[in-house]
């Protein structure tokens, strides 16, 4: 049996580049390798992609839930744990067929009793050769602003006042161990203080976002440790001339912040969330830190009508999701593939650039690139196969094909 798979005669979207050049995995680590020397024909499969393109599978650092699952759920008993145990493996394998690879599951504002069930689960950090992994779980809220709290239960937004201690009454004392990212703003009592804390001891990616912060405090918490911003635009000041807020940060000037220090920016490109004129001009200020992000709910992948969540109501209508009788946003319901399309087709972009704002700008941004989201040797072979015109052929999962289309 070969131990080792040979993609040849393909094209490698990698680093928002294509370079003709063949790939090789290690199908028994699934790992992406070095060409081999002196291994047996016997022990390689050689597989002619006819001109096809090869990527790094998809990451969304943004999904609050898919498929009927919302991830911001309370457990009662032992039998809902298990039920959505069952949900959550079931959905994470039906991101595959959307070559969503891994994913940092989102729960957004809630009270304690949420994170305490639902983080152990949704945290848990994986390497599976059958369904998308977890990076680590996305916090969003509840530490923000109650003016831009979007769809976000205003009965659970709260301050920092006892600092980090707040943090760890909210989530549960080992939240740490679950996080890859988290949501707050830096204006709110006690926040700034905390960011050092949270990326310099923790770890934890702090992100910018549901917020009302300028500019000037959004550069502090910047220098603070703030590496990423929220899906940009959405749930902060609107850009001005004077007074360009949190969005300022993407084209902050050099004696403001290095460009090193720019955070990286999540935006939603369906076309509801953004205006695709308010798209292009982020993505044209700083392609090198773009990442798409579906801010999916439970309800993709469903059918339109109205959906029960929690005590809210929300209304499907193909991609756009609203709170029953308002005009407020309530998430997303397009997927990560379609979202860099709309990229393309709004900044006119080549598909190699925007397939990094959804590999390597992501992985990059948790800083896993040497694990997640290249093609590099030592990287999971997690990849995607595409025509030219970036439609999608094929999925593999540490190697193992999962799906054909």
């Amino acid at each position: 049996m070969a131990n080792i798979i040979h993609f040849t005669n393909c094209t490698l979207a990698d680093n928002a580049q294509l370079i003709e050049k063949d790939l090789y995995i290690d199908a028994a680590s699934g790992i992406i390798i070095d060409k081999p020397t002196g291994a047996s024909p016997k022990k390689i499969e050689t597989i002619d992609l006819q001109g096809l393109i090869i990527s790094p599978g998809f990451i969304d650092i943004q999904i609050n839930g898919c498929f009927g699952l919302d991830y911001s759920t309370t457990l009662s008993n032992d039998s809902s744990k298990a039920q959505f145990v069952q949900q959550y493996n079931k959905s994470m394998e039906k991101l595959l067929q959307h070559g969503v690879t891994s994913i940092c599951p989102t729960v957004t504002s809630s009270f304690s009793d949420v994170y305490r069930d639902v983080l152990l689960i949704l945290g848990l950090k994986t390497r599976s050769a059958s369904k998308a992994d977890s990076l680590g779980a996305h916090i969003e809220g509840p530490f923000i602003s109650p003016l831009k709290k979007g769809c976000h239960p205003p009965e659970t937004i709260t301050t920092m006042k006892e600092g980090y201690q707040s943090l760890k009454q909210r989530y549960g004392d080992d939240f740490e161990k679950y996080t890859a990212i988290l949501t707050a703003a830096p204006e709110i009592e006690g926040s700034l203080d905390v960011i050092s804390q949270v990326t310099k001891e923790k770890e934890i990616v702090f992100s910018i976002g549901h917020t009302m912060a300028d500019f000037n405090t959004a550069v502090q918490a910047v220098k603070n440790g703030a590496s990423m911003m929220t899906h940009l635009y959405n749930a902060m000041p609107a850009y001005s001339a004077r007074n360009p807020g949190v969005v300022g940060l993407i084209s902050a000037t050099i004696d403001q912040l290095p460009a090193e220090k720019i955070p990286y920016y999540g935006i939603v490109s369906d076309g509801v969330h953004v205006h695709p004129s308010a798209v292009k001009a982020a993505y044209d200020a700083n392609p090198n830190k773009a990442i798409l992000v579906t801010d999916a709910m439970y309800l993709i992948g469903l059918e339109d009508g109205l959906h029960t969540r929690g005590n809210q109501k929300i209304e499907k209508k193909g991609n756009l999701l609203l709170l029953e009788n308002t005009e407020t946003i309530a998430g997303s319901a397009t997927h990560l593939l379609e979202c860099a399309h709309n990229l393309i087709k709004w900044t006119g972009i080549p598909l190699e650039k925007a397939l990094a704002t959804i590999t390597n700008n992501p992985s990059s941004s948790l800083n896993l690139s040497k694990r997640k989201g290249f093609l590099n040797p030592g990287c999971d072979a997690d990849i995607n196969i595409l025509t030219k015109s970036g439609e999608l052929k094929a999925v593999y999962k540490l190697g193992q094909k999962i799906h054909s289309f």
